[in-house]
């Protein structure tokens, strides 16, 4: 095992990017983007003051233009996303920290992209659909990769150039990490020993259910009719999932018709309860809480235990290469900028 290649997570990638921040300011709470205390690596006084403009070249990065139209871009999506987390007066005070962050990654990829170059590394059509493929498999059911693009009027050849782009960069942090990063088996098998309560999994329940919404007791007689109309339906054989997704007033689960994973003590008793008792595959009676009626079928049940070494044994040599990784990381971005030409012309 600590003779294997380093084995490099997309993450370590994000966060060695990461730590090049250049604000200033007090720490903001931890998103998915790491808002961290940075160096100053990157930043340059410019004495323009004019707003920012809506195309050109923000930045220039030994010769290479950063365009205001993709840092614009860049910078929205991750606002976007910190929408759903953070609330509008919060927001707003993480806007120029965000920034200032989108910016300085946008410049950290840059270099590691002409290091890659000079180093001709290249991405193969396989690398690339292996990257395609890692990113389906984490989407929601009935959600594509292809529909994702068209929302963003990304086309399939430019999402290919980007991940060609990425999958170079992790091929090049890969081989610096490598040399320099090692993992032996007896430190994974003391990692394990010393944090045995990472590895219990508690008693967990795989089910479907449709929630049939009723506000106050006026409303319940005629929302059993309705849900009891739907368990018929189910019983007679049409597709869950399917009937899930058209009927449910669950907004967290119809698009995964109706799906839920959990452990004990996570769900309201009564649904917990026929998670946990109800026979699997079988569509069970109604079971009504404060939310309304539900229309449970349970998937699968797992019973509690102790995850053994042997299944998260690679995952944790990952985790600590990963770990160990970010300062090797760092310090190879700190190099590459001490012998780069970065211009600023703009302010943000």
């Amino acid at each position: 095992m600590s003779t294997s290649r380093f084995a490099i997570l997309p993450v370590v990638a994000v966060m060695a990017l990461g730590v090049i921040g250049c604000s200033k300011k007090a720490p903001e709470p931890a998103t998915t983007i790491d808002l961290s205390e940075g160096t100053d690596m990157f930043r340059q006084p410019v004495p323009s003051q004019q707003p920012l403009p809506q195309t050109g070249p923000l930045v220039t990065v030994n010769g290479t233009d950063i365009l205001a139209e993709n840092f614009i871009r860049e910078f929205s999506s991750r606002m976007s996303m910190l929408q759903q987390r953070y609330p509008p007066e919060q927001l707003a005070q993480m806007q120029e920290r965000v920034r200032e962050q989108t910016l300085d990654q946008m410049i950290a990829r840059q270099l590691l992209l002409q290091e890659a170059d000079r180093q001709q590394l290249v991405a193969s059509d396989e690398d690339i659909d292996r990257a395609r493929e890692m990113l389906e498999s984490q989407l929601p059911p009935g959600l594509s990769l292809d529909e994702i693009l068209r929302q963003r009027g990304v086309s399939e050849e430019q999402f290919r150039r980007e991940s060609g782009d990425d999958v170079r960069v992790q091929k090049l942090i890969q081989q610096v990490a490598e040399e320099k990063v090692v993992v032996t088996d007896e430190e994974v098998a003391n990692f394990y020993e010393e944090n045995k309560a990472r590895f219990q999994q508690p008693e967990t329940a795989t089910a479907r259910h449709i929630l049939v919404a009723f506000e106050g007791e006026d409303s319940k007689d005629a929302k059993k009719t309705e849900a009891e109309a739907i368990r018929t339906r189910l019983e007679a054989g049409e597709d869950f999932a399917t009937v899930a997704t058209e009927t449910t007033d669950d907004p967290g689960s119809r698009e995964t018709g109706g799906l839920y994973t959990f452990p004990r003590g996570q769900m309201v008793p009564p649904f917990e309860e026929a998670s946990f008792t109800q026979e699997i595959g079988v569509v069970g009676p109604l079971v009504e809480t404060q939310f309304g009626y539900h229309i449970i079928k349970v998937e699968s049940r797992q019973e509690a235990r102790e995850v053994p070494f042997v299944e998260v044994q690679t995952n944790l040599v990952n985790y600590l290469r990963s770990q160990r990784a970010q300062p090797v990381i760092q310090e190879y971005l700190m190099n590459l900028r001490s012998n780069a030409d970065i211009k600023f012309h703009h302010e943000l």
